[in-house]
């Protein structure tokens, strides 16, 4: 892991900070009544006045010591790891949510479509998960928009929010303990403040589920087909346990271990921030956020953007191999 991420900050560091820009990145640093002699002097506590190869130990320095920098977009003066923090919950709250519509939704048609296999019910959910896979993310968020919202609307029928991860009237009247719209209207008791938090994110969480359950479904699929042929599946059915059983006691445990590993990494991707869906449903997230930075050369906030969702993934690669423990007693380390 320590390796991966030093090659990552390597990377990153040189395409931030290393391409020619028209962002100067002492600019994050710099307030309205600072001198040039300060200016001078900020340049050379970061080293931002060395070849850029000696930069990078500046910068690492600063990282080792928990100094990102500040952040130069629409945060302008204030620390980068701050202004994550800040946008970070939201970002968590849509991968919990949409992970959860992946797992709750791909599993179920995964095994329906193994124990249905090549008839109708295999095949209308190969076609779903087909379907899933292949439209892109920004499609199916216009999509979701245009009828659950606008149409619905236009129709009479309670519509779905379309943007944003609460109602405006309803900010700030609950004390805002994790920054996460649903769990603190529980926390304080309001569950009209909850309900609204939940609305709000159903369509952004449901984009990000229809694209990743049709995978998940289709890994559930070969894993339970492979699983059902084994020897020990054979001798369970032949002793006469009852099919409930020998499918979600016997087959389903072993079959879920790829599963297991491809929802670890769904869960890390979407933490890492999903840009694309954030950016349509104007999703409060890092994702939104890291996208910002971009386009105003933000270099402080994309680095420690992508060391973060770097880390969360390498993370999750590891709670994932120690998962399989647990899933089948026959793998050890």
């Amino acid at each position: 892991m320590i390796f991966v991420l030093f090659g990552v900050s390597l990377i990153v560091f040189y395409l931030t900070h290393g391409i020619p820009s028209a962002w100067d990145p002492v600019t994050a640093y710099i307030t309205p009544k600072m001198t040039a002699s300060q200016i001078q002097a900020i340049r050379v506590q970061h080293g931002f006045n060395q070849p850029i190869y000696l930069q990078y130990f500046y910068w690492l320095r600063d990282v080792l010591q928990g100094n990102w920098g500040h952040a130069g977009n629409e945060a302008s003066g204030f620390p980068v790891s701050q202004v994550f923090a800040m946008r970070f919950p939201f970002t968590v709250e849509l991968a919990t949510v949409g992970t959860i519509m992946t797992v709750g939704l791909g599993i179920p048609l995964g095994i329906i479509s193994a124990l249905k296999n090549n008839k109708l019910p295999d095949h209308a959910s190969r076609i779903f998960a087909l379907t899933g896979y292949s439209t892109p993310s920004y499609w199916i968020g216009f999509v979701l928009q245009l009828v659950f919202f606008y149409y619905f609307a236009q129709w009479g029928l309670p519509s779905l929010p379309s943007h944003g991860a609460l109602s405006q009237v309803l900010d700030g009247t609950v004390p805002l303990v994790t920054r996460m719209p649903i769990v603190d209207g529980l926390l304080a008791g309001n569950l009209g403040y909850a309900w609204d938090g939940l609305l709000h994110v159903i369509l952004p969480a449901f984009t990000l589920a229809f694209i990743s359950l049709g995978y998940l479904a289709r890994i559930v699929r070969a894993s339970m087909l492979e699983v059902l042929r084994q020897d020990y599946i054979i001798l369970a059915r032949s002793k006469g346990l009852r099919e409930r059983v020998v499918i979600y006691r016997h087959a389903l445990r072993n079959a879920l271990i790829p599963a297991a590993t491809l929802t670890g990494l769904f869960l890390a991707g979407l933490l890492g921030g999903a840009v694309i869906t954030e950016y349509i449903f104007s999703w409060p997230g890092v994702g939104q956020l890291s996208l910002s930075a971009v386009f105003a050369g933000d270099a402080n906030f994309v680095a420690y953007y992508t060391l973060v969702t770097a880390l969360i993934i390498v993370v999750a690669n590891l709670v994932v191999d120690v998962l399989y423990i647990y899933l089948d007693p026959r793998i050890k380390y």
